[in-house]
């Protein structure tokens, strides 16, 4: 009764109390000039705490006093604007102007630290939300290509979704040039290698942590290129650093976002075959046929066109922002289903992100957490290679069968084996056909030998911030991140035998790695005198991380087709077809830090840091810690000089760093392993020379770079050269003089791999006008490697040893070369250069390994144009990269089998003209020669190549990117703002003489850059998108 009493005078006060009196006023914020919408300003009542922000068209709507007051909007990089509101009026246009002195302009930079860009003395560039939210991709980093100077992405040929080979200014590592991954000021590990490019490849690329992330979460991503930029982060900032930013909420608004896109996938890049030369012999009653289409002229139907299917990417995506000036919250969940261009091949991941920032004590302390968490599954991602490839059985199909027959009937009952058995064209069990080891029914290889991938990724960290005063701070913060994937094949039984047992195969594959990282750093900006302003930060981390990998393959099942584990037979010994072992890795990075700017006039600015660091995985080596720092300096020209009016902005720039990159663990005191019960040796002996011995990589690094912004800053420009040596390389298994490792060979440090190069990012606002604007910009980078050393003395290396890099046996380390250089045979030659070919006019094959090019460009350019009209906006992005050599280990089979379109034409043509070329007996070849003659020497049946016959110009030019959007604003309070869209990457070639898309790699390792091996061909996606905010 007490308590309705207390709730009905409280009720009647309300009523008679006179209530304050408000109105809401709407408006448009854009950018003046060009009148631009600006979205993400804040716009406040001054002297309330009464704020809201701008939707994505510019517009907002507040509620404020009933009469005159004044609003506040301001956004980064802009000046702040006061706008009067007179009594009565609803509606108000502001435009704002940005801040030319640059005060404003905020970058995150190594740690997370925030700075103003004007004081940067080393070069970045950010990429925006909408840069990799418009179009997107299931993996986000693959929406980045031609969009960022000095940054060379290539993604992996398996499917969607895959791991992305990403270098920041040329491969710097013989271990991994991978750059570090930090999401919001702290690091994780991104474990990701997949398939390898090998003829024999029995499992996929598995993805990786950055095809875990939704593009929708990100804020932000920006890009420290150069060792002076990734200093702090020491041994593991040596490749360079990608920030990633996480949106989180912002006070005064809450909204409900959701976004929607659908694309439809199609392949486009196929190899050029021939349907018009038939199976050289026919099948009989217990003789399959032969194996190539060298027969009589005749027609078959092309049924590669039919074989794949349009593919679809459908991602679902839904944000929830809130925020008050105390505190902030976003969650959000996303949903990707993609069927591919392949029959059977699906990828699934389900995504959630939550992050919460508490402003405590008086908002002296700032608390931010953060959860994000992914499930992914994916389905027969291809594998490179014959052995489990589809695409060989595809493309080999002799001409004249009728491949449907093999496609609907893809396995037949067996009473010998009462089971299903494969059904193909030369592979029965009951016919007693056993196949080629290049080749099984594409569709059992979905079917019957299908690949599963699952993975998990979850990270969470938590940021504490306490504000000593006004310029001193105190923060600690940490991070633990977990990612497991698991890889399974099932192999059935009566596949071909040279891959699977009797009764099956199972090939099972983990990854299990778990990353904690902690920190404690004191940060400090503080003005000395009105001339002199310095900020520091120092602090100390420790880096934990545990990984353990492991390997399962066995073909001795006890019952046929049942893949568990309890079914597989083992002796207690490895032998062919039959491995398990499990490998344990851990290692562990301690260091303490400081950094320091001292600024004068906010004009000359000169940048210290320094890194003391001890890693675990140089144990038992003579120095277990290392230093790295970096100097660096920049003045703004535009304060310093008088210049001339045109000039709103310049800068010039200079730094210098060393830092390092950690060996691998496990090297400096190898351990012993077991394999199925089979004592493994150690791997590694490590050098015990004092020039030899196991260290960290050192880069030392120079870079010097300028920014101009002119024309009332329609025009900027950052142009920057660089130059990098990488010493102390690791170096495996190299043969070494006597006592200076256990045994004949040993891992040393040795080498120096240089980068020199130049980025240019240009912009220009062509028109700024009110209802129109267009804005066109390039990203421009060139990169030259040079293998200064390798093998130093002490090795019993000759003059001119190679050394091979890890996933492909084509790819070398030579001095004098380039990192990368594809090595393989060539055509025989005389002694004057003429090609010398056999009796029948064959080329025939020098077995030397001979330098054929190198697969990276010389230079890449991307070229982005956006105009705006009323509320469409228009995106087109085209990007090339020049220059450069690739190499199909497919397109010999297709000459092999008498399959491709080449070896059609040549017999149209009555056969190849070898130009230059002389007999054995010294006469000149003058008649053509024999095509099946010719491309079976050049083929060497698929695996004898003469390599130099199947190397092409990696240089391709592409429609790389296209949106067009309709976005509108909505005074309704369900609906505030919606988006629709037509959308499209990967388009279409301007050119491009590989037979493949020269961009795609089998897995992410150093070596197998530019080589193809029946991967997945490149497809074109085309689709819609929505994005409606509420």
């Amino acid at each position: 009764m007490r308590r309705s009493l207390i709730l009905l005078s409280m009720l009647l006060l309300a009523a008679v109390c006179p209530k304050a009196q408000s109105r809401p006023v709407s408006g448009l914020v854009t950018e003046d000039p060009g009148n631009v919408p600006l979205a993400g300003a804040t716009v406040a009542v001054k002297g309330t705490a009464i704020k809201t922000v701008t939707d994505e068209q510019g517009r907002f709507t507040i509620k404020g006093p009933d009469g005159s007051f004044i609003l506040e909007v301001s956004f980064v990089g802009f000046i702040v604007k006061e706008v009067p509101v007179s009594t009565g009026a609803s509606t108000v246009s502001i435009g704002l102007s940005r801040d030319n002195t640059d005060l404003t302009n905020v970058v995150v930079t190594a740690l997370g630290i925030s700075k103003q860009a004007r004081t940067l003395t080393y070069s970045t560039q950010s990429v925006k939300s909408e840069d990799i939210s418009t179009v997107k991709t299931p993996n986000l980093i693959n929406s980045l290509n031609g969009k960022v100077a000095g940054v060379q992405i290539n993604r992996t040929s398996g499917g969607i979704g895959g791991a992305a080979r990403i270098t920041l200014r040329g491969d710097k590592s013989t271990r991994s040039s991978q750059p570090l991954f930090v999401i919001d000021g702290l690091p994780v590990t991104n474990p990701s290698e997949g398939a390898k490019t090998d003829i024999y490849a029995s499992m996929p690329d598995n993805g990786d942590i950055l095809s875990t992330i939704n593009p929708d979460d990100i804020e932000s991503i920006n890009f420290l290129k150069g060792a002076s930029a990734s200093a702090l982060y020491g041994s593991a900032g040596s490749n360079g650093v990608i920030l990633i930013s996480t949106r989180k909420g912002k006070s005064g608004t809450s909204k409900l976002d959701f976004s929607s896109s659908l694309t439809l996938d199609k392949a486009y890049v196929l190899p050029q075959l021939q349907y018009r030369y038939l199976q050289r012999e026919a099948p009989g009653t217990n003789y399959a046929g032969s194996w190539d289409s060298w027969g009589n002229k005749g027609s078959s139907p092309d049924h590669v066109k039919d074989f794949y299917q349009t593919g679809s990417t459908w991602i679902n995506s839904i944000g929830f922002t809130s925020g008050s000036e105390k505190g902030s919250s976003f969650f959000s969940y996303s949903n990707t289903d993609n069927k591919g261009i392949i029959p059977t091949s699906r990828f699934e991941q389900n995504n959630i992100n939550y992050r919460s920032s508490t402003k405590l004590l008086d908002n002296r302390l700032t608390v931010d957490a953060n959860f994000m968490g992914s499930l992914q599954k994916v389905k027969n991602r291809i594998t490179p290679g014959t052995y489990f490839s589809p695409l060989t059985g595809l493309y080999l199909f002799p001409r004249g069968l009728n491949f449907a027959d093999y496609a609907n009937n893809y396995e037949y009952f067996t009473a010998q084996r009462y089971l299903p058995s494969q059904n193909w064209w030369n592979l029965n069990l009951d016919k007693k056909f056993t196949g080629t080891d290049d080749q099984q029914n594409p569709y059992w290889i979905l079917n019957r030998n299908p690949i599963t991938t699952n993975n998990k990724n979850a990270y969470a960290a938590v940021s504490l911030n306490y504000k000593v005063n006004d310029w001193l701070s105190v923060q600690t913060r940490g991070n633990y991140n977990y990612y497991y994937s698991e890889a399974q094949r099932d192999v059935y039984a009566t596949t071909l035998s040279v891959i699977s047992g009797t009764n099956g195969k199972v090939y099972n594959n983990k990854l299990d790695t778990r990353t904690l990282y902690g920190d404690a750093l004191l940060i400090a900006n503080k003005a000395l005198d009105k001339n002199w302003n310095l900020g520091f930060t120092a602090g100390a981390s420790i880096q934990d991380v545990k990984k353990i990998v492991t390997t399962l393959e066995n073909a001795f099942l006890q019952y046929p087709n049942i893949f568990s584990f309890s079914n597989l037979i083992f002796p207690g010994y490895s032998d062919n077809g039959r491995h398990y072992k499990i490998e344990n890795h851990r290692w562990q990075t301690q260091s303490v830090f400081a950094s320091a700017q001292l600024g004068f006039q906010n004009k000359l600015f000169l940048d210290l840091t320094d890194r003391q660091e001890w890693s675990s995985t140089l144990t038992f080596t003579p120095k277990q810690t290392y230093n790295y720092y970096s100097v660096g300096a920049n003045a703004v020209l535009t304060d310093v000089f008088k210049l001339p009016a045109f000039i709103n902005f310049a800068k010039l720039r200079a730094s210098y760093a060393t830092v390092g990159n950690g060996i691998e663990d496990n090297r400096t005191n190898p351990q012993p392993n077991i394999d199925a019960g089979s004592y493994i040796s150690p791997e590694g002996s490590p050098a015990k020379s004092d020039i030899l011995y196991l260290r960290p990589e050192l880069n030392k690094s120079i870079e010097i770079g300028t920014e101009w912004r002119l024309l009332n800053n329609r025009l900027s420009i950052d142009a920057t050269w660089y130059k990098s040596n990488i010493k102390n390389q690791f170096i495996k298994d190299v043969t070494l003089i006597g006592g200076i490792a256990t045994g004949t060979k040993g891992d040393i440090s040795a080498g120096n791999i240089q980068n020199t190069g130049v980025e240019i990012i240009a912009s220009y606002k062509v028109i700024a006008q009110k209802t129109f604007t267009w804005t066109t910009g390039v990203n421009f980078t060139a990169n030259k490697n040079k293998i200064i050393e390798l093998f130093p003395p002490g090795t019993n290396a000759v003059e001119g040893a190679m050394y091979p890099l890890t996933g492909s046996a084509l790819n070398y380390l030579k001095k004098g070369g380039s990192f990368g250089d594809i090595y393989g045979s060539i055509f025989k030659r005389t002694a004057t250069g003429q090609l010398a070919v056999d009796t029948s006019g064959a080329p025939q094959r020098d077995e030397t390994t001979t330098y054929l090019g190198n697969p990276n460009p010389k230079w890449i350019l991307g070229w982005n144009n956006s105009f705006t009209y009323r509320k469409f906006t228009l995106n087109v992005l085209i990007d090339g990269k020049f220059g450069g050599r690739a190499l199909s280990l497919s397109e010999p089979y297709y000459d092999a089998a008498g399959v491709s379109k080449r070896s059609a034409d040549a017999r149209d043509a009555g056969g190849v003209v070898v130009a230059n070329a002389v007999k054995p007996n010294g006469d000149v070849l003058k008649a053509p020669v024999d095509a099946q003659k010719y491309y079976t020497a050049v083929s060497g049946g698929g695996k004898n190549v003469i390599h130099e016959a199947y190397m092409y110009s990696a240089t391709a030019i592409r429609f790389r990117e296209f949106s067009l959007s309709y976005r509108t604003s909505f005074t309704s309070k369900t609906i505030k703002d919606l988006s629709i869209g037509v959308i499209g990457s990967n388009l279409f070639f301007f050119k491009k003489s590989a037979p493949f898309d020269p961009e795609q790699v089998s897995g992410v390792y150093p070596g197998g850059v530019g080589i193809d091996v029946f991967g997945s061909p490149a497809y074109r996606s085309i689709g819609i998108s929505v994005k409606c905010g509420f």
